[in-house]
């Protein structure tokens, strides 16, 4: 893939294909890394930051990220062609998590709308420290404990 980026949804349009989390959050202070099960991906995220600025930073980003309930997003896959997808996302709660939290979910489908693929993102902030996972919704929800203890501790 070598670009595209949302089509129909203006909070999101600044952002292109890799949305707003670099941009917004930002990479100064942030550790990634990436992990597999049984073909399933989960990025984990880890943010050192006070914890208004973090505050702030999220709010921001989680508002773009929820802002256009359903829009379209365009892929571009170099001599390949395009790709046309349709986007669906809505904020989710994160419950039993001690910390500042943020969530949402985000369907993608092709515009035959086949193959729907489910990921899930989930951030939780506990004084200078934000643990970020994305991933297929049972992957993170999995992961979000372990995640916390181990960068928190």
């Amino acid at each position: 893939m070598t670009g595209g980026g949302p089509k129909d949804c203006e909070a999101l349009e600044p952002y292109g294909h890799d949305g707003p989390i670099d941009e917004l959050i930002g990479t100064k202070g942030r550790v990634t890394g990436g992990f597999s099960r049984d073909g399933e991906l989960l990025s984990q995220q880890l943010y050192s930051r006070m914890p208004a600025s973090m505050s702030d930073r999220m709010n921001k980003a989680f508002a773009a990220l929820t802002a256009c309930p359903e829009y379209s997003e365009l892929l571009v896959l170099g001599d390949q062609g395009t790709a046309e997808l349709l986007v669906k996302t809505r904020a989710i709660e994160v419950k039993g998590v001690e910390g500042q939290t943020y969530g949402y979910e985000r369907t993608v489908m092709d515009k035959e709308l086949r193959s729907p693929s489910r990921t899930m993102t989930i951030a939780v902030t506990r004084g200078w420290t934000t643990v970020m996972l994305t991933g297929s919704p049972d992957f993170v929800k999995e992961a979000l404990e372990p995640a916390l203890r181990k960068a928190t501790q």
